[in-house]
């Protein structure tokens, strides 16, 4: 395993302080380069925050309201989910979790699975191809 050199890697940010400082671009736009390499570095060991919208296609057109399955965990959908869907069939909702991932002892591992539920959500006026 190799160690960097302290002193190679501040001649090579000074060399990189230089370009930026005359290369005539903005504060800002250095800020917005820094914080951009900041999120990119912490995009390595955090996930970045998403928010996920789901379409009534997506689940299946479920009828009824309940708990189901999904690749990405479990999902509750209300009576009312279900009556905005019936409502504006193109609604997205905001799929959001409910906490960590919960195993009763009567469950198994396969059955095991993080909670999810339906936020708000945006009416739209067409279902992508993508969302079917």
């Amino acid at each position: 395993m190799s160690e960097i050199n302290p002193k190679t890697r501040n001649v090579e940010e000074d060399g990189l302080a230089r370009e930026l400082a005359t290369s005539g671009v903005s504060l800002s736009e250095i800020a917005n380069r820094l914080a951009q390499a900041e999120a990119d570095t912490k995009g390595q060991t955090e996930p970045a925050p998403s928010v996920n919208k789901i379409t009534w296609p997506q689940v299946g057109l479920v009828t009824e309201p309940g708990r189901y399955m999904f690749k990405f965990g479990w999902l509750t959908i209300t009576a009312e989910d279900l009556a905005v869907w019936k409502q504006h069939p193109a609604a997205a909702f905001t799929l959001y979790s409910t906490g960590a991932p919960t195993q009763p002892e009567d469950q198994s591992e396969e059955e095991a699975g993080e909670e999810f539920r339906l936020g708000t959500f945006e009416l739209r006026e067409h279902i992508s191809l993508s969302e079917k």
